[in-house]
């Protein structure tokens, strides 16, 4: 299923931060999700209503919005997903 994809201010802050070549890893993902679907990249469920899409070493925390609109939280390196992630994430996700 295609899915728009959209950041929220604080991850896109963190997007900044990121280095050319892992902002394409994430933009080349992103536009996997709009034009051929979810599916053609890797995703978890973490919890009730979160969701992480696993680009390299990199990992963006996202939740569900009117069934086709995909809202990163949060963006960061990662080798396992850090409480502090999941606890930003769920913060946001709540203030939408």
């Amino acid at each position: 299923m295609k899915s728009k994809v959209v950041k929220i201010k604080q991850a896109d802050q963190e997007y900044d931060t990121l280095t050319t070549e892992q902002k394409q890893l994430l933009d080349d993902d992103y536009s996997l999700i709009e034009n051929e679907g979810l599916e053609r990249v890797l995703t978890k469920k973490i919890e009730k209503d979160m969701y992480e899409i696993k680009t390299s070493n990199l990992r963006s925390l996202y939740t569900y919005r009117d069934g086709a609109l995909i809202i990163v939280v949060t963006i960061f390196i990662k080798t396992k997903t850090p409480e502090w992630g999941k606890k930003a994430a769920r913060k946001r996700i709540k203030n939408l």
